[in-house]
């Protein structure tokens, strides 16, 4: 009974480590099969291909016979565009097909109709032949162009990179800053510098290495999967932004400190949600090398929530300013004017850093207008970071003060310590000195620059705001002096 279980498995060791021919696919795989997989875009440029062939011989059937006088060359097909009845002396054009990512749509493809009504031969081939030579995308001057728009995005985010830095490093370190819209801008900061990150890591491991987009390795993807979502985080904290601020001046929603998590589940979680479903869609249905392909639209299941944030953003900040200019004319008191200034910043990043998905889809075909678009496209989107650092930190009148205040202490603690002074001065400087401390340490003890939580000193001074159906709860403010920004 061993003996024959021993056989039969010998046999069937045998059966399975013999070589079988395997019949190809389809009749037409003549090549033998290699081991190096195709790369995504260029199977999906190949079906390209042959659907607008076969578009083309069946446009050919159903045209009718050209009418024209006189000779003419026939409708044909070159193996890349079809090219109808033309009249002979005539030079046809189309536009540069898009099968593969080395061709240039914005250029065109020329065809000659000689006077004998023959279409043009190459001399050396004695063949047919259309001129595809605009087509190239990797010409001198089209690769010059691209290295510019490419050391301008690593220039932009570096940049960013830097002021973001600062700014956070201005509103940790100084605690009279601090509140929860501030609480926001760090966390709206933290998603810029994370995305600046990501980017110049793709732009210097990714792009410029062919070998590794060939590869197409598992990390690439996910790269750019952190890639979309920390793009999508950039505008959701900016809706927060956006709904805070509209919770304190028209309806209360979300406004103790314990309600922050609501925020932090809009601005880090909810993003997930279209960047999950994007890289599945993505991975079933336009799997590119990669994922450097824009020529899809999947992109809008990311995209698509963005523009969805961008516009009730800007719909809230409308309606906020209305609001404080309606009561400004009814009670002309100065503390409406602090709340207009606080949105101002918002109100103004919303349409510059949604301008993208606004206006990307239609870049000019004129190649002096193309150039400046990219141009100016590259900067607003390469340089949001710093755009928001300076806007949110840098440019207010607050931050500017607090540094300021800072400094002079500093200075007037280094020439205490170090600088050469006459002993009559030791008493002047010792009250300055003590003076300035004590301007300091009034700050650290808590009188907030922006639009916070704090009690009020004064109770007596809280507003309390009736606009007939709209209503918003009085917001106590310290205000340290009479100009506040966001």
């Amino acid at each position: 009974m061993r003996l024959k279980i021993n056989a039969w498995c010998f046999i069937l060791l045998l059966l399975l480590n013999y070589p079988r021919q395997v019949r190809p696919t389809s009749e037409n795989n003549t090549y033998p099969p290699t081991t190096d997989a195709e790369p995504f875009l260029y199977v999906v440029g190949r079906k390209r291909l042959r659907d607008a062939q076969a578009r083309c011989y069946k446009r050919m059937r159903e045209m009718p016979p050209y009418q024209g006088k006189g000779p003419f060359c026939n409708r044909t097909w070159d193996g890349w565009l079809c090219w109808d009845d033309t009249p002979a002396g005539i030079t046809s054009h189309q536009q540069c097909p898009d099968y593969f990512p080395d061709f240039d749509v914005t250029e065109s493809v020329s065809k000659y109709c000689d006077e004998n009504g023959v279409w043009y031969k190459n001399p050396e081939k004695n063949e047919t032949e259309s001129n595809y030579s605009m087509c190239n995308a990797f010409t001198v001057e089209k690769l010059q162009n691209a290295y510019i728009l490419y050391y301008l995005a690593l220039v932009g985010h570096s940049i960013s990179i830097s002021t973001l830095v600062t700014a956070l490093a201005i509103f940790t370190y100084f605690k009279n800053l601090s509140c929860q819209r501030v609480t926001m801008h760090k966390h709206m900061f933290l998603t810029y510098i994370l995305n600046s990150l990501i980017v110049i890591i793709h732009l210097v491991e990714v792009v410029p290495n062919g070998d590794l987009v060939q590869m197409d390795p598992l990390s690439c993807k996910i790269l750019h999967f952190f890639n979309h979502y920390m793009m999508a985080c950039n505008y959701f904290w900016m809706l927060c932004e956006g709904i805070y601020l509209h919770s304190l001046i028209v309806v209360a929603v979300f406004t103790d400190k314990h309600h922050m998590k609501w925020y932090y589940l809009l601005g880090w979680g909810f993003p997930l949600v279209p960047t999950i479903i994007h890289a599945v869609t993505r991975t079933m249905y336009f799997n590119d090398n990669c994922w450097l392909s824009v020529e899809t639209h999947l992109l809008y299941i990311i995209h698509g929530p963005v523009m969805a944030a961008l516009v009730i953003n800007f719909f809230f900040l409308l309606n906020i300013v209305r609001v404080l200019v309606k009561k400004m004319r009814q009670a002309h008191q100065a503390d409406f004017h602090m709340y207009l200034k606080a949105v101002r910043a918002t109100l103004f990043l919303v349409p510059l850093l949604g301008v993208q998905f606004v206006v990307f889809p239609w870049r000019p075909s004129n190649q002096t207008l193309g150039k400046i678009y990219d141009y100016v496209m590259h900067t607003l989107i390469h340089f949001q970071g710093f755009f928001v650092a300076v806007i949110y930190c840098f440019y207010n009148s607050n931050v500017q003060e607090t540094l300021k205040r800072q400094w002079k202490l500093m200075k007037i603690q280094w020439e205490q310590r170090y600088g050469r002074r006459h002993n009559a001065r030791h008493a002047e400087f010792n009250a300055a000195v003590a003076a300035a401390a004590a301007a300091f340490d009034a700050e650290e003890s808590g009188l907030p620059l922006y639009i916070c939580h704090d009690e009020p000193r004064n109770r007596n001074r809280a507003v309390a705001i009736n606009l007939g159906e709209e209503h918003f709860e009085a917001i106590p403010m310290e205000i340290f002096e009479q100009e506040s920004y966001a």
